[in-house]
C-alpha cells in the first residue's frame, strides 16, 4: 500500500477511534476517573525497574522548556514544595490538580504525568495507578526524542496496578505493548512485550485489547497473514470495533488484497452513520480504486 493511501487510511482511524490523548485527572472527591484505551495497536515494533520515579534522567525535559518560561517554571516549583510539605490530603491533592491543569494548558505531558503519579501515591488505587501509567506513556508515545524514563515511569505504574490486582488484564496488556515500543529504550528484546500480551490471551481468549495490539505489532513487522488472523478474530468478538475493521483493511492492502480491502471498508461503512466519516471511507476507496 502506497504511503499516501496509509496516511489516508490513519486519518480515518484518527477520525474514528477515540485515541485517548487528552489528559484526565480523577475527581479527587469520588477518587473515580474516566478510563480511556489508547490502543495503538505482533511479533516486532519499538513498545522500569526504577524505584519510585527517583533518579530518571529527564531526556524530555529540552524538548518542553521553550513552552515554559521563568514565571511558569516558579509557579511550579512553588506548588511542588507546597505540595510536598502540606499534610493535609485535600489541599494536597488540590495542589497537584492544580499542576495537572497547568501542564495541560502549558502542553507539557511529562509533567501532566509527574503530578498524576503524584496523586496516586497520594489516593494508592487501581483507577490511579492505571492513570498514571496512560499518562507516562501518552507522554512518550507525544515525544520525538522518546525518553527511557517515561516508558519507564508508565511500566512502573501499571505494576502498581498489578501489586494491588494481580489479575488486573488491562495493566498487564498495558505493560506488554509499553515493553514492545519502547524495547530500544529499555534494552530489552520487544518480544518480550509480545510474550506479556500472549499471556493475557492464554488467560482470556477472547481479550481484545490484546488481540488488536498483537495484531498491529504483527502489521509493524510485516506478519499480514497474522495481522488478518487477530483482526479477524477481533471483529468475532465485536462486530463494530472501528480499529478492527481499519487495521484489517491495511492488512489486506498491504497483501495487494485490493479487493478484500475494499470489502472490508464497505463492511465497515454500513455499520456508521457519521456522514462525515462515511464520506473519508468513500473517497478513501477511490482513491483505492484509481491506483490500482
Amino acid at each position: 500500500m502506497s504511503s499516501s493511501l496509509t496516511k489516508q487510511l490513519l486519518l480515518i482511524l484518527a477520525g474514528v477511534v477515540v485515541l485517548g490523548l487528552l489528559y484526565c485527572a480523577p475527581d479527587r472527591k469520588s477518587d473515580v476517573a474516566e478510563q480511556t484505551a489508547s490502543s495503538d495497536t505482533e511479533e516486532s515494533h519499538e513498545g522500569h525497574d526504577h524505584a519510585e520515579g527517583e533518579g530518571h534522567d529527564h531526556e524530555h525535559e529540552g524538548e518542553y522548556d521553550s513552552r515554559l518560561d521563568d514565571s511558569d517554571k516558579k509557579y511550579i516549583a512553588d506548588l511542588e514544595i507546597r505540595a510536598e510539605k502540606v499534610a493535609d490530603l485535600d489541599t494536597k491533592l488540590g495542589l497537584y490538580d492544580s499542576l495537572i491543569t497547568f501542564s495541560i494548558k502549558k502542553n507539557v505531558p511529562p509533567l501532566v504525568a509527574k503530578y498524576t503519579e503524584e496523586k496516586a501515591k497520594a489516593i494508592p488505587t487501581e483507577v490511579n495507578f492505571m492513570l498514571a501509567g496512560d499518562n507516562f506513556f501518552k507522554a512518550f508515545r507525544l515525544s520525538k526524542v522518546k525518553p527511557k524514563d517515561l516508558v519507564e515511569g508508565a511500566i512502573r505504574n501499571y505494576e502498581k496496578v498489578l501489586e494491588l490486582n494481580p489479575e488486573n488484564l488491562q495493566a498487564q496488556t498495558a505493560i506488554g505493548v509499553a515493553s514492545v515500543e519502547g524495547s530500544s529504550q529499555l534494552g530489552i528484546m520487544p518480544m518480550k512485550g509480545i510474550g506479556i500480551l500472549k499471556d493475557v490471551l492464554n488467560k482470556d481468549p477472547k481479550n481484545v485489547d490484546a488481540m488488536t495490539n498483537l495484531g498491529y505489532f504483527a502489521i509493524q513487522s510485516g506478519q499480514f497473514e497474522k495481522a488478518v488472523e487477530r483482526f479477524e478474530e477481533v471483529l468475532e468478538i465485536d462486530p463494530q470495533n472501528a480499529e478492527a475493521y481499519i487495521y484489517l483493511t491495511d492488512a489486506y492492502l498491504s497483501q495487494e488484497k485490493v479487493e478484500k480491502g475494499i470489502e472490508t471498508l464497505e463492511k465497515y461503512k454500513s455499520l456508521i452513520d457519521d456522514p462525515i466519516v462515511i464520506k473519508q471511507v468513500e473517497d478513501y476507496i477511490n482513491d483505492v480504486k484509481n491506483k490500482n
